[in-house]
């Protein structure tokens, strides 16, 4: 007997989620299943720099995260947010986050739509 499969994991198969959010006048995106919390009215729990850049650190948890300017800038302020993002390398698993103003609804993109807009996959 076949079975349908269900329209809410379909679109996940299909399509990417996109999560969309603004900092300093740009809009980022980032693939929701990269997003790993959004964190309002983050504090600073300590200051470092990194490659000559200021980089405030947060704790949560057994975690240091990095709040990374996406564009590289020292950073005097904390943001309304931190979007925090997972990444990893063979089977080591870390965080870092990049400041927001505010996000914006989620979108859905085709991968091809999605791919399109990434320079790196030109």
């Amino acid at each position: 007997m076949a079975t349908a499969i269900p329209t809410d994991v379909e679109t996940l198969i299909e399509n990417i989620r996109i999560e969309q959010f603004w900092w300093d006048g740009v809009q980022i995106k980032i693939p929701f299943h990269c997003v790993y919390a959004c964190i309002p009215n983050p504090v600073a729990d300590e200051w470092k720099r990194i490659k000559g850049v200021s980089v405030p650190l947060i704790h949560v948890d057994k975690y240091l995260i990095p709040l990374w300017d996406p564009f590289h800038q020292n950073m005097s302020d904390m943001p309304k947010l931190a979007v925090v993002i997972s990444h990893h390398k063979g089977n080591q698993f870390g965080l870092f986050a990049y400041p927001a103003d505010h996000m914006d609804e989620h979108i859905i993109l085709s991968y091809d739509e999605w791919f399109e807009t990434q320079s790196s996959f030109q």
